[in-house]
């Protein structure tokens, strides 16, 4: 932990040598926004750049031999803390689904350009048709270009993809090499078909093998077999192909897909990486279920936040529910009481208060203007009292967006798991579930791969859940027990239920090499 009274005096006497003369409480300030910051201070040469650029910007005001004031000091530290970035670069950003930018695929130009039209709460009828045309279309150009990557020399090895209504010409035909890609549809009871925008056919699953991952009703699929008599006999079922980020992106150009205030991918930047390369060590804490009417909850969390005092981490990501057994509105004020205790328990932690980022994303059952995705924010009603012992603390939608220097991370809290493992065609065994939940989200490129009956979804909001590009961290908020996984280069990770067990788990995620460790109390 750096010594704040040493490096106020250090900096004092550095201003003082470069003729400049800082009252030492805006020494102390400069300190506190830096160190805010996770900026190394003890580090002599990270110190002697940020006050290398301090004294720059000093001379640029032409305050030499003249009062500084605190707006004087205010304004050279807001550029030093800037330096070498481009004007809308940040640092950490919190990015609410109603603010993801919303882009159209131009078939013709095949690029992602922002839409024309914007979306509406209260959507018409033709949105949902477009809800299913624009998931298809995405997985499509996916599996495309996959399909071409993968064309080989031998034209034996060649695998075609073909639409539904390629099979209407045909009076039957053996899918050897072809593979037809569409949604599953149940037409009944045990009774699915493969439906894409030029058609739909039956399918019998009697004797299919199924590979990559969970296969449940309007996830997307790529079958072959034996079609006859408008039937298709499947033998091999086939969860869609993932695609890493370095060959998704360039379908996007320069335009920022992700959101935030830059106009460019923050990604790629460079003076971004070059800051994360300077701070190795941050971590980002990741909780679920946070009951705030638990028993043992506030005897936790002051363990936990007495283990983080004196070494603050980037940011705590609490997700719902905030309450194990919430039945309504009726019980909204007890939500109040719990937010307000929690607020005074962290205002005790003045180090996290003014270091760390404290984030908060609901879930399906905690108190919203609306029950279907994506979620609102808590109601200010609930936090109102929290946010006055912890002004910094956000409270933002489910699913939500963070961006660390160049770092994207997806935050959603939904119970994934138990809706896939009913409705799965075929359930894996206990030790394949990482690895076919990681691949069923990456692979249909959806948070939510259900039919609109199994979770309900905004029609004009739906692209709010989709993953493409890929970020380099996907967080599900799941009731289930912790799992981890990666594929395409991008992980997937559940913290697994805070409260839920005696452990109280939890985990750690750097964002530098992208360690995830598990932790508990």
């Amino acid at each position: 932990m750096p010594n704040i009274e040493k490096l106020n005096k250090k900096l004092y006497n550095t201003l003082k040598l470069s003729g400049f003369l800082v009252r030492r409480e805006f020494c102390t300030y400069v300190i506190e926004k830096l160190l805010q910051e996770n900026i190394q201070l003890d580090e002599n040469a990270t110190f002697d750049k940020y006050v290398k650029t301090l004294c720059s910007n000093l001379e640029k005001q032409c305050l030499i031999n003249k009062s500084i004031e605190k707006h004087h000091i205010e304004c050279v530290v807001e550029i030093a803390l800037n330096s070498g970035y481009d004007k809308q670069e940040t640092i950490f950003s919190t990015i609410g689904a109603f603010e993801f930018p919303k882009l159209r695929y131009d078939s013709d130009r095949r690029i992602y350009l922002p839409a024309i039209s914007k979306s509406r709460l209260l959507s018409g009828p033709n949105s949902k048709t477009q809800l299913f045309l624009d998931r298809y279309n995405t997985v499509l150009q996916r599996t495309q270009r996959n399909f071409k990557n993968k064309i080989t020399k031998k034209e034996s090895d060649r695998l075609f993809l073909q639409t539904v209504d390629y099979l209407f010409t045909k009076g039957s035909v053996t899918l050897n090499k072809t593979l037809i890609l569409g949604a599953l549809f149940q037409m009944s009871e045990g009774k699915f078909a493969l439906e894409d925008p030029s058609g739909l056919v039956e399918l019998d699953f009697s004797d299919a093998k199924y590979h990559g991952g969970f296969f449940v009703e309007n996830s997307f699929v790529l079958v072959n077999g034996y079609y006859e008599d408008k039937l298709i006999k499947v033998s091999t079922v086939i969860s869609p192909p993932g695609e890493e980020y370095k060959d998704s992106i360039l379908s996007f150009g320069s335009i920022n897909y992700y959101g935030g205030p830059s106009i460019t991918p923050l990604r790629n930047s460079q003076n971004l990486a070059e800051q994360l390369r300077l701070n190795p060590n941050n971590s980002i804490m990741l909780f679920s279920d946070v009951w705030l009417d638990h028993p043992m909850i506030f005897e936790k969390l002051e363990i936990l936040f007495n283990g983080f005092h004196h070494s603050p981490p980037i940011a705590f990501i609490f997700m719902g529910n905030f309450m194990q057994d919430y039945q309504g509105l009726e019980k909204i004020d007890n939500y109040k009481k719990l937010f307000k205790k929690f607020g005074e328990l962290l205002s005790n932690y003045t180090e996290l208060v003014h270091k760390s980022k404290f984030v908060f994303v609901p879930s399906m059952t905690d108190p919203c203007h609306l029950h279907i995705l994506p979620r609102f924010p808590l109601p200010s009603h609930v936090t109102e009292e929290f946010q006055k012992s912890v002004p910094s603390a956000i409270f933002t939608t489910n699913p939500c967006r963070l961006q660390y220097y160049t770092k994207e991370i997806v935050l959603f809290r939904a119970d994934i798991l138990p809706k896939l493992m009913q409705g799965a065609l075929e359930k894996p065994q206990i030790e394949e579930i990482p690895e076919f939940i990681t691949r069923t989200i990456i692979g249909q490129g959806h948070l939510c791969p259900f039919s609109l009956n199994a979770v309900t979804v905004n029609w004009d909001f739906d692209y709010t859940l989709r993953l493409f590009p890929l970020p380099n961290l996907i967080v599900l908020g799941d009731k289930s027990e912790a799992y981890q996984g990666k594929y395409k280069e991008c992980q997937l990770v559940n913290p697994g239920s805070f409260c839920g067990d005696e452990e109280f788990q939890f985990m750690s995620y750097v964002p530098f090499d992208e360690t995830i460790q598990e932790c508990s109390l």
